[in-house]
């Protein structure tokens, strides 16, 4: 009996072992060489702010990341809206893996068709930036509140210095900016906060990532009026609006 116990354990060993489960794999390739990565990012003679990007090596898929946008395009043209020096980086996918190389480029100005119209320098007064405060000496008395669907000051609810006051927030500064980026920074009760916004002069909407304007609701903005002095944003109802009555620093009524 004890022999057939021991004979019987090497039999379920060797049946095991016959099914083992892990399997034969062939070794993967290893990547490509980094002294074989051939790429071109060229900038346009007198528009420094148009790239072309170029993958010059076979048999590689391309990945390009600039920072402020990605491409897999072999080739590829891009627009660096900002002036400043950018890492573009290069990505060759073969079948051992990426590899990566970059080149820098250098844009000396932000792009004036990029920038044309003219509510980007209503808001921002391009690199230099702009301030905007509440419109406490708005003369319908309230710079916050609710209306009906087109009211561009408030109707129902209105909020004036005493309400903006008894919530801290009635010496908020809100800048924008394009200095290198669409940058937002927002000082409210002694602290500061940066962003980022984006404009859409298309469709007259501002969203900002970060942070949020002065008693925000972290959403994307209505902008129903903009000029060189005020700045009147909304949340869009059915039949109603919330509305938020900025100017610029140092303007008065």
């Amino acid at each position: 009996m004890k022999k057939f116990r021991i004979l019987y354990t090497l039999l379920i060993a060797a049946t095991l072992a016959s099914c083992d489960p892990r399997e034969d794999r062939e070794d993967m390739p290893a990547p490509i060489a980094a002294s074989q990565i051939k790429f071109a990012v060229t900038q346009q003679a007198g528009y420094d702010n148009k790239v072309m990007l170029e993958n010059q090596t076979a048999g590689v898929l391309a990945y390009w990341d600039y920072g402020i946008g990605i491409s897999n395009k072999q080739k590829d043209t891009i627009i660096l809206p900002f002036a400043g020096t950018y890492n573009i980086k290069f990505y060759a996918y073969s079948k051992g893996g990426p590899v990566k190389d970059s080149a820098s480029v250098t844009v000396s100005s932000n792009d004036a068709n990029y920038f044309a119209n003219p509510m980007w320098n209503q808001l921002t007064n391009g690199q230099t930036g702009k301030v905007w405060v509440w419109a406490i000496d708005e003369p319908n008395g309230a710079c916050y509140g609710n209306g009906s669907g087109g009211a561009l000051t408030p109707e129902w609810w209105r909020v004036g210095v005493p309400d903006l006051t008894s919530w801290g927030v009635v010496n908020d500064e809100m800048t924008f900016d394009l200095n290198g980026a669409a940058n937002f920074t927002k000082v409210s009760k002694g602290k500061t906060e940066k962003g980022f916004f984006a404009l859409d002069t298309l469709n007259k909407t501002l969203k900002i990532t970060g942070s949020d304007i002065s008693n925000g609701k972290g959403i994307v903005y209505n902008i129903v009026k903009i000029n060189n002095n005020e700045l009147t944003v909304v949340e869009q109802g059915d039949g109603w609006r919330n509305l938020w009555l900025f100017k610029r620093k140092g303007f008065n009524y």
